[in-house]
């Protein structure tokens, strides 16, 4: 047992583990390897910085080691082939699990949402798949900014036309004049900021992303459909590439009274990108709001200089704005350890009076 915290319940130290030179059954691996995962870490975090998930009953010291001698063993005291496959595969998994994000296999992690400003007021819980990552499909990843910017939609509620946007789906459905969008997300990702302003604002909110990072958007949606329907929201999904944007504004009645972006900016052409979809989606009412956060990435600070300049350019002004610390797993370290600090900027636009 590792008692060097005496704070924390004893871990098991590896040598407690049943050793492959003892030759244990294959039960007894099973159940050893089922208890050695690693669920996926939560972002939210304690007064001293600890993890609230994602931890295990194990000292990580000298366990990818102990499962690494299982992936190279022969197990060939288990006659049943099968069970010696499952073995390794489990072995597998639980490596990927304590070798960074990008090692991980698929995944499905819960994220608590206030719904209000109170600290002890109600959350919802908000559940999304994230696929295995390859360096082309990042979309696919919850961002530390998304989470951020959904914890604050409470917030901001005060800055945003919500009035406007309070008519219930009912009358929406039966009324073919009223925008039947309200807000829309752009580069939504997994859908964690669409979803969630869907759910605490009770909007109908279309989110949107390239065509490799829908369907797994559109799958989230889905997920979180009660969630969603019990605010009296509603999210939709679909395929918006700031690239091949059309040049021309959409008609009044069809442009978003809210715009939402998290982390949008991770290349030099991004910034005018996204002001020309924020400023040919955007409705041209006073009200309007476009709500972003960002990480402030040293690689990335001309960016985000850039995108206040353009911002200013297109007509819009930062009505208010803050920066706030988050925390995300990704480059982080092994096991339930790796979370990273994350300094973010947030900041919400409105037209310039005219």
């Amino acid at each position: 047992m590792d008692l060097s915290n005496p704070n924390e319940a004893p871990k098991i130290h590896v040598l407690d583990l049943p050793q492959i030179y003892t030759r244990p059954s294959p039960d007894v691996l099973l159940r050893t390897l089922t208890e050695l995962a690693i669920k996926p870490v939560s972002w939210d975090v304690g007064a001293n910085g600890e993890s609230l998930a994602g931890d295990t009953r194990f000292n990580e010291e000298g366990i990818p080691k102990y499962l690494t001698s299982i992936v190279a063993s022969r197990l060939a005291w288990i006659e049943d082939e099968d069970v010696r496959e499952q073995i390794w595969e489990l072995a597998s998994l639980r490596l990927s699990e304590r070798s960074g994000r990008t090692a991980l296999p698929p995944i499905s992690r819960d994220f608590y949402i206030p719904t209000t400003t109170d600290p002890s007021g109600r959350t919802v819980s908000i559940t999304l798949y994230e696929p295995s990552l390859t360096a082309d499909n990042l979309g696919l990843k919850t961002w530390a900014s998304s989470y951020l910017l959904s914890k604050r939609l409470s917030h901001l509620s005060a800055h945003c036309p919500l009035d406007h946007l309070s008519t219930p789906l009912s009358q929406l459905n039966s009324n073919s004049s009223a925008p039947q969008t309200l807000a829309l997300e752009l580069g939504a990702g997994t859908g964690l900021v669409g979803i969630s302003a869907a759910a605490i604002w009770g909007v109908h909110v279309h989110l949107t992303d390239l065509p490799s990072i829908v369907p797994n958007l559109s799958l989230n949606i889905s997920a979180n459909a009660a969630v969603i329907s019990a605010s009296g929201g509603a999210a939709t999904s679909g395929v918006l590439d700031w690239s091949v944007i059309a040049t021309e504004g959409l008609q009044p009645s069809k442009r978003y009274a809210i715009i939402l972006a998290a982390d949008p900016l991770y290349s030099p052409e991004h910034p005018l990108l996204l002001v020309q979809a924020i400023t040919r989606c955007l409705s041209i009412e006073t009200s309007a709001r476009v709500i972003v956060e960002l990480p402030l990435r040293e690689a990335y600070m001309a960016e985000i200089e850039e995108l206040n300049g353009r911002m200013a350019a297109a007509g819009l002004r930062l009505l208010v704005h803050g920066e706030e610390i988050g925390y995300d797993d990704w480059g982080g370290g092994a096991g339930s350890s790796g979370l990273k600090e994350v300094k973010c900027w947030w900041g919400i636009w409105g037209w310039k009076e005219r």
